[in-house]
């Protein structure tokens, strides 16, 4: 792997453009790729079931909420399992790319001064490695919905590929501007890791928005509920929301006008904040 990257007396890159990190990194998908994965196994080393012991925890936090929530929104099993199962994998994989992306430059320090690299790797890695567990925890999903809604197992769940692809474009500058912010401030991580406590509860994940009489704006004006629901409703049968991808696309290209704007600015000073 270090034979891939490009060694140099110096931890900047003074040549390089934000725009040639960002495509160049992108182009070299056989060296992210490979990153991410062994990040996976790294996790995982020596245990038996490995990555899937990401599922069973989402397996048992559905199952104890389940019959709660299934009573409290009186809904029935059937109905609010694979609600909630789908809900979980999505925002496992959306919460692990935003804090992992806290941690994105400060993990990978002791590269910088000895390796010539694109930093935007570390976000493509970032984003690959969560793909590969949401495949594992789709599990989940998948038993639950055999066991009580059957019929949504069908061809239409491709459908959420759309959807990934595009939470995917999201977590890659996530991953960058917070990976640059937290490496500067590193009190922004805490910050972080804090309200991916409460965004939990404030998205519909273990309810639904029209549980809420009002629909109140706090649900509509969460791009948190358009980025699982883009991937949620393909799972439960339903084509997303022509606003859902508008706002899912709108939040890709405005984080990543502004993403450019800082990388352009800072990219060279990671490496001395590091």
């Amino acid at each position: 792997m270090a034979s891939s990257l490009v060694a140099s007396n110096s931890p900047i890159r003074t040549t390089v453009t934000a725009r040639d990190d960002l495509i160049g990194g992108l182009m070299k998908w056989e060296i992210w790729g490979r990153l991410g994965w062994f990040e996976i196994k790294r996790r995982y080393r020596r245990t038996v079931i490995g990555p899937f012991w990401g599922a069973i925890s989402i397996a048992i936090v559905v199952l104890a909420m389940g019959g709660v929530g299934s009573g409290l929104f009186h809904r029935s099993a059937a109905d609010y399992l694979p609600f909630l199962a789908s809900g979980m994998v999505v925002w496992i994989m959306i919460a692990s790319m935003v804090t992992e992306g806290c941690n994105l430059f400060i993990g990978a320090e002791h590269l910088f001064r000895q390796m010539r690299f694109d930093y935007s790797m570390l976000a493509y890695a970032l984003v690959w490695r969560n793909w590969i567990s949401f495949a594992h925890n789709l599990s989940v999903y998948a038993v639950i919905a055999l066991i009580f809604a059957p019929h949504l197992l069908t061809p239409f769940i491709l459908m959420a590929v759309p959807g990934l692809l595009l939470v995917g474009a999201c977590g890659a500058w996530i991953a960058l501007l917070l990976g640059m912010l937290c490496l500067r401030f590193r009190d922004v991580q805490q910050l972080i890791a804090s309200l991916m406590q409460l965004a939990i509860f404030v998205t519909p994940i273990f309810w639904s928005p029209e549980d809420l009489p009002g629909r109140p704006a706090l649900v509509f004006l969460n791009p948190l509920h358009y980025l699982i629901d883009i991937v949620r409703q393909p799972l439960l049968g339903v084509m997303p929301s022509f606003v859902t991808y508008i706002a899912v696309a709108g939040i890709a290209v405005t984080g990543w006008a502004l993403t450019i704007v800082v990388f352009q600015r800072f990219r060279k000073r990671i490496a001395y904040w590091s």
